[in-house]
């Protein structure tokens, strides 16, 4: 018998990771687990963009107030979410797979959701997966949910909407 005590889903705010959540939900109440949401800022990628730019102020500066902002977005996002689960965020600093398994491992998750963004080609071979390690390293398994889906999996209509 499977047993989900605790779900962790990524998210970049992107229209793919918003196709994972509605599973990652579905699931937490389903089983009566707990939802961990996990954002993670990649300082690095900050960095070089104003190394490059010649960009005259203070990186930290400038990524401590996108920290700030995520920070809002992951709680507007935790309040979108049906009262009845039980949410926790996570924000975090770092290599984006590297921290997703990071969380996974120290919050003990029975299961990651995650989206995929679906690149190919040179974007791919650039970017790399963010997906795709998360599921050669992760310690538990992992559910991917593509952005463009088939309409599997049906949310239930809010009241009055």
């Amino acid at each position: 018998m499977i047993r989900l005590k605790r779900i962790l889903v990524s998210t970049d705010f992107s229209d793919a990771a918003a196709k994972a959540l509605p599973y990652a939900s579905s699931l937490a109440r389903e089983y009566g687990a707990e939802l961990h949401v996990v954002h993670v800022v990649e300082d690095s990628l900050y960095y070089a963009q104003f190394v490059y730019s010649g960009a005259p102020c203070d990186p930290e500066m400038v990524i401590g107030g996108l920290v700030e902002d995520r920070k809002k977005q992951l709680e507007a996002l935790r309040a979108s979410l049906p009262p009845e689960l039980r949410v926790t965020t996570h924000l975090r600093r770092g290599v984006v797979a590297d921290e997703i398994i990071a969380t996974a491992a120290a919050v003990d998750v029975d299961l990651v959701v995650i989206a995929t963004h679906g690149r190919t080609g040179f974007s791919h071979l650039f970017f790399g997966s963010v997906a795709e390690r998360v599921v050669r390293l992760c310690p538990c398994p992992v559910l991917t949910v593509r952005e463009k889906t088939h309409g599997i999996l049906q949310m239930p209509a809010k009241p009055g909407g």
